[in-house]
């Protein structure tokens, strides 16, 4: 797509309820601005039509949604306890077994995908980074042609 086409698609999706269809290798991609948490409004990713919630955790490896919806990394402790155990890891005069787990639940975590983004220029930006090929489909799906019965 040309620097132009995704001006536009980015606003489109600058309004309540905007809605862009694409095709990128080989999926039909849904952008959606759906109510998000609160008050907000986010754009919702659909591939293919749908959003599996069941592949936004622990994540294959070689899933397709990788390339589509952000990937986050989400720790089990805060960051001050993060930085603690991550102290006492390097603490002297603890036995190496104690170091290790400390230093295993500092980077205690796991990886989740997510298929929302803030903004639709973060979605643009997104699709332009991780896609070969994208191109712009009409909003709406064609009626197939029926026959009046006679």
């Amino acid at each position: 797509m040309a620097p132009q086409d995704w001006k536009e698609v980015e606003a489109v999706l600058g309004y309540p309820y905007g809605r862009v269809r694409l095709r990128a290798d080989d999926h039909v991609i849904t952008l959606v601005i759906e109510r998000g948490k609160g008050l907000r409004y986010v754009v919702a990713v659909y591939i293919d039509g749908v959003i599996e919630w069941g592949k936004t955790m622990r994540p294959e490896v070689d899933a397709v949604e990788r390339k589509f919806w952000r990937c986050r990394r989400v720790f089990l402790f805060g960051q001050k306890e993060r930085a603690n155990m991550a102290a006492m890891a390097k603490k002297r005069g603890l036995p190496a077994e104690i170091k290790a787990s400390y230093a295993r639940q500092a980077e205690a975590g796991f990886e989740m995908l997510d298929p929302t983004f803030t903004s639709g220029k973060a979605a643009c930006r997104h699709l332009r980074k991780t896609c070969a090929q994208v191109e712009r489909l009409p909003d709406y799906e064609e009626a197939p042609a029926v026959e009046p019965a006679q």
